[in-house]
């Protein structure tokens, strides 16, 4: 049985976050992650003072979207709770699974410590099998993984090989460091590869369906290992 929002008990068409475009054609992305890997930090990069705060319909979740634009297109920007799993165990995996679910986004950043990439790989896969198993939500959004605290990794002395990790996920991952801003143009530039024909500049990424090079039997424990 596919995931819908009946068979979440969620009602999710009827809790809708308001998502404020400024123009018809703005993209509609989704930025998830664990608690404390400065994901609402990369928001902030990318969006300035372009901000609408509240709440989450029905909740007292906290919601933020912001705007940015790359290339002459706009994107909206929609931070969800951190989360550490997307099984409802919680208000806040409850909206996060619902909005990549059923929100209409049309893609997905992923941001994920680097000194702990097993944990945000694990979320990943927790997202892949969701966005492979709904049926009301139309194509499967496509997907970008941002590896961000590379500096504290770094002092660390961890080194994570991102081409490997690429070819084994099958969708772009770009380094970051949302407190000094380093590598969010590049984040943008993927951002902006949503609108394109293709969806980003990994080969080995399948249009429409970005997590389909996943293993059968993910594993964040060996990927993160292999990086």
């Amino acid at each position: 049985m596919g995931l819908t929002s009946t068979s979440t008990g969620a009602g999710a068409a009827d809790t809708a976050l308001v998502l404020r475009r400024e123009r018809p054609d703005d993209r509609i992305v989704a930025l998830a992650g664990n608690p404390n890997v400065g994901k609402s930090t990369v928001f902030n990069a990318l969006t300035g003072l372009r901000q609408h705060t509240g709440n989450w319909p029905g909740k007292t979740v906290t919601s933020a979207q912001g705007r940015c634009e790359r290339g002459g297109r706009g994107y909206v920007l929609v931070d969800l709770p951190g989360t550490y799993s997307l099984m409802a165990h919680s208000a806040e995996e409850e909206v996060a699974r619902d909005f990549l679910c059923f929100g209409g986004a049309d893609g997905a950043v992923v941001v994920c410590d680097a000194t702990c990439l097993e944990r945000g790989l694990y979320l990943l896969s927790q997202a892949a099998g969701l966005l492979e198993h709904r049926e009301e939500a139309g194509p499967m959004p496509q997907a970008v993984l941002c590896v961000n605290l590379c500096d504290e990794a770094e002092k660390k002395g961890i080194r994570i090989d991102f081409k490997a990790l690429e070819r084994s996920l099958g969708i772009p991952v770009t380094p970051c460091c949302g407190r000094t801003a380093k590598g969010l143009l590049t984040l943008k530039k993927l951002l902006a590869s949503l609108a394109a024909s293709c969806p980003c500049a990994c080969a080995s990424c399948s249009l429409g369906s970005p997590y389909r090079r996943l293993p059968s039997a993910f594993s964040p424990k060996d990927l993160a290992a292999q990086a």
